[in-house]
């Protein structure tokens, strides 16, 4: 009997420590499964802040916290020097609020009744032009005379015109002006030039510059003109040479034109004569010129050749 009093005693125990073992156990297990929930809410929700602080806190830790506040602290002071901001205070003196005074005049609207005059004014003036408008009737005829302007326009185009009249007029009429009347004549004479004349193709170094440049102008000048046959009626180019002396005063004017050897083809003498005329008047003559002319002579006689070389392509010399 002892011993079954025993074993049930042992019994006893094991039990109440099983079942107390099994309580804890029911407890601690409702405590996961009812905390898990409300720790997973909080930390899902506190995750994304979290993340973000611990980035912070480790810079902090690196550079020491504490000192790096300080740093940020002293960044602000920069700004301090906004103490220039007591310069705006001047601004007080806007005297614009003087300006605001301005508008007082406004009391001037009475201006506006003056404008009532007007009106009145225009109905008697309306009258009177109702009766004109038959007399206004009669000056439309006179819109025509208006439609002369544009003809005046016309002239102002016709200016350009003129340029091409010189081109075949102004070679004849040049023999008609005051030098010489035709290719070959004395035409006004030699006006006082006297002495030997000198080659346009001189080489002497004391006005070589200056026969130069009048050979150049006379240059500009000339043509190569063709020779119409009257037999056949083409227009043919041919090879001449003619020689001409001519005259330049000391202020550079020509008084004369001569042709001392013919090229046997009117047309090219009379381009060869008109080449000087148009050239003319020349630079006045240089001191050095005026010296190898004969005493008491008023200028210095030219002769120049004048030679038309017909090859392959049209060729004109002059020297």
């Amino acid at each position: 009997m002892r011993i079954s009093l025993e074993e049930l005693g042992r019994n006893r125990t094991l039990v109440s420590v099983a079942g107390s073992v099994a309580i804890h156990a029911l407890v601690f297990a409702a405590l996961v499964w009812v905390k898990p929930p409300l720790t997973v809410m909080t930390v899902k929700r506190g995750e994304p802040l979290f993340v973000e602080l611990p980035e912070a806190d480790e810079q902090a830790q690196r550079g020491l916290p504490a000192p790096p506040t300080p740093e940020r602290a002293k960044v602000p002071p920069a700004p301090k020097p906004v103490v220039p901001a007591a310069r705006p205070a001047p601004a007080p003196p806007a005297p614009p609020m003087v300006a605001k005074a301005a508008p007082e005049p406004e009391p001037a609207m009475p201006l506006p009744a003056p404008s009532t005059p007007p009106a009145p004014s225009t109905p008697p003036v309306a009258p009177t032009p109702e009766p004109p408008p038959s007399v206004a009737q009669a000056p439309t005829p006179a819109e025509p005379p208006r439609e002369a302007p544009p003809e005046a326009a016309g002239p102002r185009v016709a200016v350009a015109p003129p340029t091409p009249r010189e081109t075949v007029p102004d070679i004849r009429s040049a023999l008609r002006r005051g030098g010489p009347g035709r290719a070959g004549g004395s035409g006004e004479g030699r006006a006082g030039i006297e002495g030997e004349p000198i080659p346009l193709d001189s080489k002497d170094p004391r006005y070589n510059d200056y026969l130069d440049r009048i050979r150049r102008m006379i240059k500009s000048k000339w043509g190569y003109p063709c020779v119409r046959n009257q037999a056949t009626d083409p227009c043919e180019y041919k090879s001449a040479q003619l020689t001409v002396e001519f005259g330049i005063l000391k202020e550079g004017r020509v008084p004369y034109v001569t042709v001392l050897q013919r090229s046997g083809f009117d047309i090219y003498d009379d381009y060869a004569v008109n080449a000087i005329k148009f050239a003319s008047p020349f630079p006045p003559l240089p001191p050095a010129l005026m010296a190898a002319a004969r005493p008491g002579s008023t200028g210095v006689p030219i002769t120049v050749h004048f030679i038309y070389v017909l090859e392959s392509s049209l060729t004109n010399l002059l020297r």
